[in-house]
C-alpha cells in the first residue's frame, strides 16, 4: 500500500480541516486586517494632530516675538483645548504663562504653570515650569509657596537659577543670612548664572545691609 495518500485523500483532509477551522481563520483574517487599517488610522490621525498643533505652535511663537499677547493666548488655548496630547501642549501652557505674566496677570501664569506641573512632563519641562512658577509666586508675594515650589531635587544643570531665585524670595521675606547662602551656592553653580554681574550685586547689597 502506498505510504502516502493520494490526491483525493489530500483533497477531501483539506475540506474536512476547512469545515472545522475555516471561520477561525476568516476571524484571524478580519482581526488582523482590521488591527493593521486600526493602527494606521491612529498613527494617521496622530500625525496629522501633531501637523495642525505645529501650526498652532508656530502662530504662537510668532506672536509672543511680535508682542501680541492677546494673540499668544489664544494660540496656546487652541492647542490646550484641540491638541492637549500632542507634544506641544506643555509648551503652549509655558507660552501662556509668559503671556499672562507679561500683562501682568500673575494669578492666571501661576494657573497655567501649576497645570503643566499636574501633568507631570518630563524632568527638563517640569524644573523650568517650577522654576518660573516660583517667579510668579515671587512677584504675588507668595513667598513660602515659592520656597516650597523650589524645594524639589533639581539637576545641577538648574542649580544657579534655582539658588538665585531662592535667594530673592529668601531676601524679601527679610531672612538676609539665608539669602546669602542661597546667593553664594548659585555663585559657585556650573552653569554659572545668566548674569553673574546681577548676582553680584545681589550679594554686596546684602553685605552691605548684614554690616
Amino acid at each position: 500500500m502506498n505510504d502516502y495518500v493520494t490526491d483525493d485523500e489530500q483533497v477531501e483532509k483539506i475540506k474536512e480541516w476547512w469545515k472545522e477551522n475555516g471561520s477561525s481563520v476568516i476571524a484571524g483574517l478580519v482581526i488582523g486586517v482590521g488591527g493593521l487599517f486600526g493602527w494606521r488610522y491612529w498613527v494617521d490621525y496622530r500625525d496629522n494632530q501633531a501637523a495642525a498643533a505645529s501650526e498652532h505652535f508656530e502662530r504662537m511663537v510668532q506672536a509672543i516675538d511680535q508682542g501680541q499677547d492677546a494673540k499668544a493666548i489664544e494660540e496656546a488655548q487652541v492647542i490646550l483645548d484641540d491638541y492637549g496630547s500632542t507634544a506641544y501642549a506643555g509648551m503652549a501652557q509655558l507660552a501662556l504663562a509668559r503671556a499672562h505674566a507679561d500683562q501682568n496677570q500673575y494669578d492666571e501664569a501661576a494657573k497655567a504653570l501649576q497645570a503643566l506641573l499636574d501633568s507631570r512632563p518630563d524632568t527638563a519641562l517640569e524644573m523650568l515650569a517650577r522654576k518660573r512658577l516660583a517667579a510668579v509666586q515671587y512677584q504675588l508675594k507668595q513667598y513660602d509657596q515659592a520656597l516650597t515650589t523650589l524645594q524639589v531635587e533639581f539637576p545641577k544643570s538648574f542649580a544657579a537659577g534655582f539658588e538665585e531665585l531662592r535667594g530673592d524670595v529668601l531676601a524679601a521675606k527679610g531672612d538676609a543670612a539665608a539669602a546669602r547662602e542661597a546667593y553664594q551656592r548659585a555663585r559657585l553653580a556650573q552653569p554659572p548664572s545668566a548674569d553673574p554681574r546681577l548676582l553680584q550685586q545681589k550679594l554686596d547689597a546684602l553685605g552691605s545691609v548684614a554690616s
